[in-house]
């Protein structure tokens, strides 16, 4: 599997967190610190299955394209703001390094709002799983592009076993293929950003979406920054759109979902 140059280094640096996180603590003492809480899950699915087309919006200060998208960044007086103005779901960004995001973010989050939370990271083992579940993620994004599809197998049936909902992400048509094949499959994200060129380009997801897959929930992610672009998603037969910085530049497509 060849890994686009732009994921290149941060999944060199995640492998490193992986690391330092196994040192720090065992996937057995996750795994009972998980059966002492006994917390109960919010359904990401159920609410992207929700009539119409729904919104994920995603809790984000910063990218490595983009560099700073808010200055003003308060993740909990945002993450009220988008449930209140109807979003049915909430995507976390928790890298650091490279998003300015913050693990902690999910908990603080979790306490002010009543909708599902997404944590949105570059998963690649299953101890960062465990480590979702106790922060207080209701889902879990993997990234195919990062991983091969045995990978992305094994780390699906884990999280779902666990009680996690899983958004699969592809951005190729070869992608696409492989994350079809994994058992289970419910949650499927196509990203229109190239991650060769960075270019966006939201005719990836209406050409790659299937009519053959109609049991699955559909998002489409990255882009959107206008009303008539959200009409051409619900039109296409998405189920929900994944939005960041469309929200940060352009408060007033907020209204679609009021």
């Amino acid at each position: 599997m060849s890994i686009p140059k732009y994921l290149t280094q941060i999944v060199e640096s995640k492998l490193g967190e992986i690391v330092t996180l196994k040192q720090r603590e065992s996937e057995l003492s996750l795994m009972q610190k998980i059966s002492d809480t006994n917390r109960e899950f919010r359904s990401f699915s159920d609410v992207l299955r929700r009539p119409g087309l729904n919104l994920i919006a995603e809790v984000k200060k910063a990218s490595p394209s983009k560099g700073i998208i808010r200055d003003d960044f308060d993740p909990v007086k945002i993450a009220t703001s988008f449930e209140k103005s109807g979003a049915a779901a909430l995507s976390i960004l928790t890298d650091t390094p490279f998003f300015m995001g913050e693990l902690p973010y999910l908990a603080q989050i979790r306490e002010a709002v009543h909708i599902p939370l997404l944590r949105k990271d570059f998963i690649m083992d299953p101890i960062q799983i465990l480590e979702s579940v106790l922060a207080g993620a209701d889902a879990i994004l993997l990234i195919m592009a990062i991983l091969t599809p045995d990978q992305a197998q094994s780390l699906h049936s884990f999280a779902r076993g666990l009680g996690l909902s899983v958004l699969v992400e592809v951005h190729t048509a070869e992608e696409l293929t492989s994350a079809l094949t994994i058992s289970d499959i419910e949650l499927l994200g196509i990203n229109n950003r190239n991650l060769d060129t960075f270019e966006v380009d939201l005719e990836t997801s209406f050409t790659l979406k299937s009519d053959n897959a109609s049991n699955l929930v559909w998002v489409s992610e990255s882009g959107y920054d206008s009303l008539f672009q959200l009409q051409m998603a619900k039109e296409n037969g998405f189920n929900a759109v994944l939005i960041g910085e469309g929200l940060a530049r352009h408060p007033e497509i907020i209204d679609f979902f009021k």
